[in-house]
């Protein structure tokens, strides 16, 4: 989780964002399931409580996280953060903010998971955490070709993330 919970802890660190709302990703699914837990765990360690209300529920597509914002919208629910549990989601949010004639990050800052491409270009550079698939692909390999030989393997692999920083956020990109 380790690199999940890397999406949130600018937020509340180099920000200084109390109040972080969080988009879900569908029930039940391992990755946003995962996700969810890095928001709920970076909040408590960093001695915030979990405000039920500023968490939305999501499905990984951009009309969800587009309705995510409608929702605190109508609820009148403010934030200075958003954490989506994708990109896609964040992209939905961004896109809804924008229409609403509020700006992305000046007055509610965005970040995502995934570092998909569309984020990378999109009209404000979204802020990620990117996971290394290769490398993880590299580890289940390996892992299979130990279980074929009878040997012990971890229960779990987990891919390795990193920090895409880029402008959604609120900061200054140090290159990408």
């Amino acid at each position: 989780l380790g690199g999940r919970r890397r999406a949130i802890a600018p937020l509340i660190e180099t920000h200084g964002h109390r109040r972080i709302a969080f988009i879900q990703g569908p029930a039940g699914q391992i990755e946003a399931e995962q996700r969810y837990q890095a928001y709920r765990e970076e909040l408590a360690d960093h001695g915030l409580e979990l405000d039920p209300a500023l968490v939305l529920p999501g499905d990984f597509g951009q009309a969800s996280g587009a309705a995510a914002m409608l929702d605190l919208q109508e609820r009148g629910l403010a934030v200075p953060a958003v954490v989506a549990a994708n990109d896609t989601m964040a992209i939905g949010a961004i896109t809804y903010l924008q229409a609403q004639g509020r700006r992305v990050p000046e007055d509610v800052a965005v970040v995502g998971f995934d570092d998909i491409g569309e984020g990378q270009y999109y009209w404000v550079p979204l802020t990620t955490v990117r996971q290394l698939f290769y490398t993880v692909g590299q580890r289940a390999v390996r892992a299979l070709l130990d279980l074929l030989r009878g040997e012990q393997v971890p229960p779990r692999i987990v891919a390795p993330a990193e920090l895409v920083v880029r402008r959604s956020c609120g900061c200054l990109p140090t290159g990408d």
